[in-house]
């Protein structure tokens, strides 16, 4: 009957296996709940963790800005922006920012908020005395190592000696004339050996192309004839300083107490630490040999061709603590990042702004052949104004950093406006926006190559206007005592590279392409490493040398 059916129906769902199944359902069910639950309770933790750090770094913006409250504040737009924000406005907007500030506070002195506190602005009134402070109040080592992150990339090392810049300064720039028809012969087998069988028109990447031929050259400077053509060297000078402004970019956007993490996530971090190690494990064994051979004088003559480099007279001027050999490699780590990156990027945006603007060639041309019309020598190259006048032209409007002058103070000081600075205080000019200011260069919206040139011709005997000579206006190489002591070593470097060239090369963009545009990353500039363009060898390009 139906009663037995249940009955027998319910007797069969009490039996120990029906339980055990029920159980395991009511189990599923309830994990199944647990794991709906606990992404959700995960995703809540997040939020609330989030906010609350974002609360506290609002709290930190609040006390920046009353820490200067005199100085007026650029590129916050709401007192509810919290300085984490403001850090990656500015690493995408710097430009846009400070030329803002520039115009809207030209004469006075403003701030910008960064991860790493207040950033003061100096007015150009300031330039001179501030470039004629001494490194004990105003450091600009103290300003570059933190700017360039020196734990993480060991530029750490430039606050602890000047080696470094006394050894261009009073060795390589001095010797520049008897070191040209070296870099000549060397700058000609570089070419011959990276650049491609080209008659017809083919594909290049200036970037890549124009790192080789730059480290390579720099390096018959700083190694000598018997490294410079070293791969494992020439892999450091190249690619070091790749990975130290990946990882400087990338870290710059996260704050200081989040940097010892976010480095070792990073493979350009460990990438770079295996570079310096590589330089130290390369160069290191001959500094050793030429430190043994200057403490016992057994080197005959120091002037002779394998002997006159920066490697040679490092070995020959170090004294004390500095006569360690891997230190001594790393201070040529140094020069190979400040020579090789320095040049890449003028040659690359020099070609471009050529390229775009083909009306200066005839002109270059004629000018070269008259530089050796007495036979071509290093004093031909200080002959060759409107290319001078072409570089620093490129520099203007594209210049390797957008920020210069900067100095960190190590005591408080009061300048001579009553503009008085804190110790601690990290200041700037903004370079680029003096540069191009109306005011300083008339149409600074357009590439005028012979703009320098023909000032140069009003006032012949002033020395100023060359692309290696600072000025008020003209700030990338720096000012006073502490400009950049290697501009006259890249000034020969470029001008060397643009004559051969421009002698024996044509070049021209992709078709239906432009100019190529550089990228701003926080005050960091750099061209498109993968943009392309085409190259034909001329068929009747005659080279000096």
């Amino acid at each position: 009957s139906l009663d037995d059916q249940n009955k027998l129906r319910a007797g069969l769902n009490t039996t120990p296996r029906a339980k055990s199944f029920s159980t395991a359902m009511s189990r599923t069910s309830m994990f199944r709940t647990m794991e709906i639950q606990m992404p959700s309770a995960m995703a809540w933790t997040f939020v609330y963790m989030l906010l609350s750090y974002l609360v506290v770094e609002l709290v930190i913006t609040r006390q920046l800005i009353r820490k200067q409250a005199d100085y007026p504040i650029v590129g916050r737009h709401s007192h509810l922006i919290p300085r984490i924000i403001l850090n990656l406005y500015f690493a995408g907007s710097a430009v846009k920012i400070l030329d803002l500030g520039y115009r809207k506070f030209k004469d006075h002195v403003f701030r910008l908020i960064r991860n790493d506190g207040n950033m003061v602005v100096l007015p150009p009134s300031s330039i001179d005395e501030l470039s004629s402070l001494p490194p004990s109040v105003a450091s600009p080592h103290g300003a570059l190592e933190h700017d360039l992150l020196g734990p993480y990339t060991g530029l750490n090392t430039i606050l602890d000696s000047r080696l470094h810049h006394s050894i261009v300064q009073r060795k390589l720039t001095p010797r520049l004339e008897t070191l040209t028809p070296y870099l000549e012969n060397e700058l000609t087998a570089a070419v011959e050996d990276y650049f491609p069988d080209c008659d017809e028109w083919t594909t290049i990447q200036p970037f890549r192309l124009f790192g080789k031929l730059a480290a390579r050259v720099s390096a018959r400077a700083l190694v000598g004839p018997s490294m410079c053509r070293d791969r494992g060297w020439l892999d450091v000078s190249i690619n070091y300083t790749e990975s130290l402004f990946k990882t400087i970019v990338i870290m710059r956007l996260f704050p200081a107490w989040s940097h010892p993490f976010i480095s070792l996530l990073l493979p350009s971090y460990r990438y770079g630490r295996n570079y310096i190690k590589s330089a130290k494990r390369i160069l290191a064994p001959r500094f050793h040999h030429a430190l043994v051979e200057n403490s016992s004088n057994s080197t005959n003559d120091w002037n002779a061709e394998g002997h006159f480099n920066v490697l040679t007279w490092l070995a020959d001027t170090a004294k004390g603590r500095d006569r360690d050999p891997e230190a001594l490699a790393f201070v040529e780590v140094l020069l190979a990042l400040a020579s090789a990156h320095t040049t890449l990027l003028r040659m690359v945006n020099v070609l471009y702004d050529l390229i775009a603007n083909p009306g200066y060639l005839d002109g270059l041309q004629k000018e070269k052949e008259g530089a050796g019309f007495q036979g071509w020598s290093h004093a031909s190259y200080h002959r060759l104004q409107q290319l001078d006048s072409v570089l620093r032209e490129s520099q203007r409007m594209s210049p390797p950093t957008i920020l210069g002058l900067k100095r960190l103070f190590k005591l408080p000081y009061t300048f001579s406006d009553g503009l008085h600075v804190t110790e601690g205080t990290y200041v700037c000019l903004p370079i680029f926006a003096i540069e191009n200011d109306p005011d300083n260069a008339p149409n600074p919206e357009r590439f005028d190559g012979l703009r320098s040139y023909r000032l140069r011709q009003k006032d012949r005997e002033s020395g100023d206007h060359q692309f290696s000579t600072p000025g008020k206006t003209v700030l990338s190489f720096g000012y006073g005592k502490t400009a950049c002591p290697g501009r006259h070593f890249a000034s020969l470097m470029l001008k060397m590279t643009f004559v051969k060239l421009l002698t024996q090369y044509e070049f021209k963009f992709l078709p239906n392409a432009a100019r190529p545009r550089n990228v701003v990353v926080h005050e960091f500039l750099f061209p498109l490493p993968w943009t392309k363009v085409l190259m034909r060898r001329r068929k009747r390009g005659l080279c000096p040398f």
